[in-house]
């Protein structure tokens, strides 16, 4: 290589070589290529904590999806995120669902009107649906009539669906939630209508699970529903469900608080199965995180999920409603990040989850002599991840691949992702372990600018 000045001439090579080695040393792009970050993890079998199946479930948006989409939204609900349970009619749509006409209640019915209850159960082998609430709680004059309700839908459905909440947030209905007086009012009510809807949902169908609600946030709210209900009837119901909406850094809802929030909540129920049947991670708390950002922390979300012994989930929203947040496009043909990774999680952060140590955060499982490590990293540039198995008897690689999109920054590239193989190794460790490692790059020329999600799995 010659540089050239002006019309052609040569520059004397001792000024070429200065500009070269002031080029080496300024351009951070050059140096960043050279001087990889380590990265150190460990992962440990001590302390496992089993992993429940039917953790890996979506709240199905009844009026969102119309009937003739149903089929390829269930496909890709399977095929990109294996999801292991649907709850329907998500959300408020329970407080105001005709079952009936398969409409929101006193509105005509739509051009296109959603799947029905059935389409729902052909689709997925586990459901969970919600009884409503909302009339029993403005009007305690509904209580027999909205419980009655709910005893027709288990006699219905009771056969074919074995989990059933009673209402959808009596916490934020009627402005409770920034209302006291009225928060103390709702909660007395639908404890009133708990004790006549379990009596009649027990009657129509003894085999049925029943769950009642409160905020996650709010322990002291079950000890007082506890009291209110009665031994007999609490005696009847068989867990809690919370909707644990957790942000990065709100203090008030660190996803990391889960285990210990959910154990408080475990103490004042008295109840010890959890179904976090509305969740998701907070976005705009201190960026923009949709995309591949909010991919990154729905790993580390389902991590806590996990620790804290839920037993049952329900992601929100698969689709549409927050498309940044979504699994997958409004077609359900472009899988989005959240998607692959929350497929990922389905499909190998299964059996046992294990203790990890080190930055940024790792997750890691074990089921069937295998074990699969999931590595979220945020940072920009290329980075040398060595994980150490401790106590982890392991051969070989099965299989590796990382996940990065366009551009983290934008909104619509975010989106656009793509999964690669990953070039790993395992090592033997000085004092006879066994390490795997693998190079993150991202940063470089078609590789986003930061944010990546590796997944090795090895037996």
């Amino acid at each position: 290589m010659v540089l050239k000045h002006g019309a052609g001439r040569s520059l004397p090579r001792w000024i070429y070589f200065a500009v070269c080695c002031l080029m080496a040393f300024s351009s951070p792009t050059i140096f960043a290529q050279t001087a990889a970050a380590q990265v150190n993890i460990s992962v440990s079998m001590k302390d496992a904590v089993p992993i429940s199946p039917l953790l890996y479930g979506i709240n199905y948006d009844w009026d969102k999806i119309t009937a003739s989409e149903f089929p390829a939204f269930s496909a890709a609900m399977s095929d990109v995120a294996h999801v292991s349970m649907v709850r329907s009619p998500s959300g408020w749509n329970a407080e105001v669902y005709d079952w009936d006409t398969n409409t929101e209640t006193g509105r005509r019915a739509p051009a296109q009107p959603g799947a029905k209850a059935d389409a729902v159960l052909a689709a997925f082998p586990v459901r969970t649906f919600i009884s409503p609430s909302q009339n029993a709680i403005a009007d305690p004059s509904q209580i027999g009539a909205t419980a009655e309700q709910s005893a027709r839908l288990v006699r219905m459905y009771g056969s074919q669906v074995r989990y059933w909440e009673i209402g959808n947030e009596w916490w934020l209905q009627k402005g409770a939630k920034e209302d006291k007086e009225k928060r103390a009012y709702n909660l007395r009510e639908y404890a009133a209508l708990i004790d006549v809807a379990v009596s009649a949902m027990k009657k129509a169908n003894p085999s049925i699970q029943i769950f009642v609600g409160g905020e996650w946030t709010k322990p002291d709210d079950f000890s007082t529903l506890r009291r209110l209900t009665g031994a007999a009837i609490w005696k009847q119901i068989t867990g809690i469900y919370v909707h644990p909406y957790c942000g990065t850094t709100d203090p008030q809802t660190l996803c990391s608080s889960l285990p210990e929030r959910l154990a408080a909540v475990r103490a004042a129920s008295g109840k010890q199965v959890i179904y976090a049947s509305e969740w998701a991670v907070a976005r705009k708390l201190s960026t923009d995180d949709y995309g591949i950002r909010n991919a990154i922390f729905t790993v580390s979300a389902l991590r806590d999920l996990a620790f804290a012994r839920v037993q049952l989930a329900a992601y929100w929203p698969p689709v549409k409603v927050l498309p940044a947040l979504a699994f997958t496009s409004a077609d359900f043909q472009k899988p989005f990040p959240t998607g692959v990774v929350f497929g990922w999680m389905s499909k190998w952060y299964e059996g046992k989850a294990l203790h990890t140590a080190g930055d940024p955060l790792a997750v890691a499982a074990t089921r069937g002599g295998e074990v699969t490590v999931i590595v979220p990293t945020a940072d920009a540039g290329p980075q040398t991840v060595t994980i150490r198995l401790v106590g982890v008897g392991i051969h070989r690689i099965v299989s590796a691949e990382v996940l990065y999109a366009d551009d983290p920054d934008n909104l619509q590239a975010s989106a656009r992702n793509h999964v690669v193989d990953l070039p790993a190794a395992v090592m033997d460790d000085k004092d006879g372990g066994r390490s795997v490692r693998f190079t993150l790059d991202p940063g470089t020329p078609g590789r986003g600018k930061a944010f990546e999600v590796a997944r090795v799995t090895l037996r």
